[in-house]
């Protein structure tokens, strides 16, 4: 299956002249999803943690700069969350994403599984440059579309 891609741009302002360090995390479809009381032979809060409750995931080991000995190795092996090296103003950082598939627990066919998690990827983005403190952006992407492109502002 061929990956999708998620192209983030780092608009500005020129004075910001570049990110030292970009994270991306891919948010479950509605905050505490995997939180919540847990049926007991049930999964286990771990692996409904891990289960990524949208319609994408990273590429485990790929993302910008990912290099399997190095200090940036890519998408955790979730598909969740991606740490790069950062980027400059004016530039854009391709990541490779694929569907995500029912939870291993879970009886539902993968066409019920995609209309109960929705066509909206939800971002969680952390930024940080030397002598800023770390902040956080969040933004939505309905991919029913297909376009995959988000500004970092």
């Amino acid at each position: 299956m061929d990956p999708h891609r998620l192209l983030v741009f780092l608009q500005g302002p020129p004075e910001l002249a570049r990110l030292d360090r970009l994270t991306v995390t891919i948010r479950d479809d509605r905050h505490g999803r995997a939180e919540g009381p847990h049926l007991a032979g049930g999964p286990t809060p771990e692996q409904v943690a891990a289960q990524i409750w949208g319609p994408f995931r990273f590429v485990p080991g790929t993302g910008p700069g990912a290099t399997p000995a190095g200090e940036f190795q890519g998408a955790d092996p979730t598909g969740r969350v991606t740490v790069t090296r950062g980027m400059p103003v004016g530039e854009g950082l391709p990541f490779a994403l694929e569907p995500t598939f029912p939870p291993q627990w879970s009886q539902r066919p993968p066409a019920e599984w995609r209309a109960q998690v929705g066509t909206v990827l939800r971002l969680q983005l952390e930024a940080r440059r030397e002598g800023y403190e770390p902040w956080t952006l969040t933004c939505e992407i309905d991919v029913a579309g297909g376009s995959l492109t988000t500004e970092v502002p």
